[in-house]
């Protein structure tokens, strides 16, 4: 197994415990608190701005035509393509231009961010890919599954929409590339910096699974809800 593929792995048991989470499950059930998914939904887009920061970063680390070229891609289609499912869902909600731009982000996604633009200020392009890709591939491996659990159940699913686009090939494909730009990085790495490297994408699924927790109790912070 390459290096790319196995870190998957490595981050094995709280990748499970996110893919079980209630907040995860009820969404492909469909049974999810509107509220809850409405709280996500603000938390994500304010994520979603940071994120793509994380890939401007990368942009300027990258060495080569075909790299800048797929950094690029994916700076769009967070912006773009991503966003559009964020301002369907709030059109759903009655949720006005004012409340999205007045919306705070909570400690546990300023700590998720915050981790991730370090990230990206201090490593080279590898250690940026490593801290982004859990995201993808998280979601990406989510909805495939909860596609197929609850595929009877499916056209009735308010957040079916969610679903399609994590589960669908397109999006599937505009990470593909990762795999084999991550293995080439490492090539001459040791095997004290794969482990950094392997480090920096645990945290990044470790803050995935508490960001799906922090949406489900709709915490602004440690000790407070809202």
């Amino acid at each position: 197994m390459s290096f790319s593929k196995s870190l998957k792995n490595k981050a094995q048991k709280v990748w499970e415990d996110g893919y079980n989470h209630p907040f995860v499950q009820e969404l492909g059930k469909g049974t999810l608190d509107k509220e809850k998914f409405k709280f996500y939904l603000l938390q994500d887009y304010l994520y979603l701005l940071e994120y793509s920061k994380v890939f401007a970063a990368a942009i300027l680390k990258a060495e080569d035509e075909d790299m800048l070229a797929r950094l690029s891609s994916i700076l769009h289609s967070t912006l773009v393509d991503e966003m559009q499912v964020h301002r369907e869902y709030m059109k759903e909600f009655g949720i006005k231009k004012e409340e999205v731009e007045n919306v705070k982000a909570s400690l546990f996604s300023r700590a998720y961010t915050s981790n991730m633009l370090a990230v990206a200020q201090k490593g080279g392009l590898v250690e940026i890919l490593a801290t982004v890709f859990p995201c993808a591939w998280t979601y990406c491996d989510y909805g495939k599954r909860l596609k197929e659990q609850y595929k009877d159940n499916l056209e009735d699913n308010f957040y079916k929409s969610w679903i399609e686009m994590y589960s669908g090939e397109a999006f599937e494909q505009s990470f593909e590339w990762f795999y084999d730009a991550v293995d080439k990085l490492v090539e001459n790495k040791t095997q004290k910096e794969k482990e950094k490297i392997e480090e920096i994408f645990i945290s990044s699924v470790e803050f995935e699974y508490m960001f799906w927790d922090m949406a489900y109790k709709k915490e602004m912070s440690y000790n407070l809800s809202k």
